[in-house]
């Protein structure tokens, strides 16, 4: 367990005595931690995030138009303990923790929160096993860590919500992980790291899946890299099956040369009447 007290040095030593475990976890890269910091701490976070207006009008973005039933708050919004929290998670001591966990040198943080934040998930939401986006490009930095902190308790199996690990080339899922109070999920952020919770939570009205989530980067960006948004593969229509449209967008583009596909883009933008300044 990890204290907002915990100094630089103590994080990095915790942090590279999980290495091992982190980088031989299948599918991919990730780790499950189990009371991962202060409950008392998580509890005061716990109980902004049940309080935060359910009209939603200071979410940060909503995802209904595909019944996922999402919701995301700037820490700010939630309140003082969720900010006090999500600095901590953003501090140099604690990044210095994730860079010895991972092996990833130079992590960065995102102040503007993109896609993070306090999720919340209405009962009969869903996430499709996906990929996550690959560019910031607010910032022009490459995603490289998720960390989700979970914030649900007396969290029932029958609620469903767990968070699947898939394994892309066989395209079968390899892990479950239970969204409980003080579970923290690291994971790389790859092409082959894909994760959803596909099956519609089956909560009370008035439970929601609540979790913290922050992503942390990296300013080593290529001009020349496939840039993509989230693609998703798995679940349609709340059913969990092949998404073969996406499989095969994603086998074409790691066929295509960047050379090619910049120039596709370039190609697009004059299109549109945008202006290129090179191919």
């Amino acid at each position: 367990m990890i204290s907002y007290t915990s100094d630089q040095a103590t994080l990095s030593t915790i942090g590279e005595g999980l290495n091992a475990t982190y980088t031989e976890n299948k599918p991919w890269p990730h780790i499950v931690i189990d009371d991962f910091i202060d409950p008392e701490c998580l509890e005061r976070v716990r109980e902004e995030a049940i309080a935060v207006d359910r009209a939603r009008r200071y979410a940060k973005f909503l995802d209904t138009k595909t019944t996922h039933n999402k919701f995301a708050f700037a820490p700010d919004i939630v309140g003082p303990e969720t900010s006090r929290l999500v600095n901590f998670l953003n501090s140099g001591a604690f990044v210095s923790y994730l860079e010895k966990l991972t092996g990833i040198s130079g992590l960065l943080t995102d102040p503007s929160y993109f896609g993070g934040g306090l999720h919340k998930i209405q009962a009969g939401g869903f996430l499709e096993v996906h990929a996550d986006f690959n560019h910031l490009k607010r910032y022009n930095l490459e995603r490289r860590l998720n960390l989700l902190l979970y914030l649900n308790k007396d969290w029932l199996p029958s609620y469903n919500g767990e968070l699947e690990l898939w394994d892309r080339p066989c395209m079968e899922r390899v892990a479950s992980v239970a969204p409980l109070f003080n579970r923290c999920v690291v994971f790389s952020t790859t092409k082959e790291s894909l994760h959803g919770h596909p099956t519609p939570l089956a909560t009370p009205a008035d439970v929601d899946r609540m979790s913290i989530a922050l992503y942390y980067y990296t300013n080593t960006w290529e001009p020349a890299a496939q840039e993509h948004s989230t693609l998703y593969y798995i679940s349609q229509n709340n059913r969990v099956r092949l998404r073969l449209d996406r499989i095969l967008k994603a086998f074409v583009q790691d066929l295509t040369p960047p050379i090619f596909r910049k120039s596709i883009r370039a190609i697009k933008r004059l299109a549109k009447g945008e202006k290129v300044t090179e191919v």
